[in-house]
């Protein structure tokens, strides 16, 4: 399999996965010492960031690719991600190098303002 073709299938698998809940299988896509980095955190392993993924994907409505870029082993993808309010939609860009069919490196950006304040609101009715 030619290594765009690699990085395009666990990409797709990744984004799939936890954008229908099931995170053990978007989980099992990462490699245990995947580097992430976003808005609201900072993980150096695939265990740090598993209860981020878990707390994301539960609360996703729906996500939509706009667009998937691969090169090699790196992978651009451009999505929108309804969340519940006062977050709406959210147009997030996230960055990947996969190696060995795991990804490795996962960078995500978006503008964390209106996540900020739903997460406030969930870890206040705890």
């Amino acid at each position: 399999m030619a290594i765009e073709d690699e990085t395009r299938k666990v990409v797709e698998g990744y984004f799939s996965a936890w954008t229908t809940n099931r995170t053990g299988d978007a989980y099992a896509l990462l490699a245990p010492d995947l580097e992430f980095s976003g808005p609201n955190a900072r993980c150096r392993s695939a265990e740090e960031f598993r209860p981020a993924l878990d707390r994301f994907a539960a609360m996703t409505r729906s996500a939509r690719v706009l667009e998937l870029v691969v090169e090699g082993d790196r992978a651009a993808l451009l999505y929108d991600c309804e969340l519940p309010p006062p977050v709406g939609t959210l147009r997030i860009a996230s960055f990947f190098r996969v190696k060995a069919s795991r990804i490795q490196t996962y960078e995500t950006l978006f503008d964390p303002t209106e996540l900020r304040k739903l997460l406030a609101q969930t870890s206040h009715n705890r």
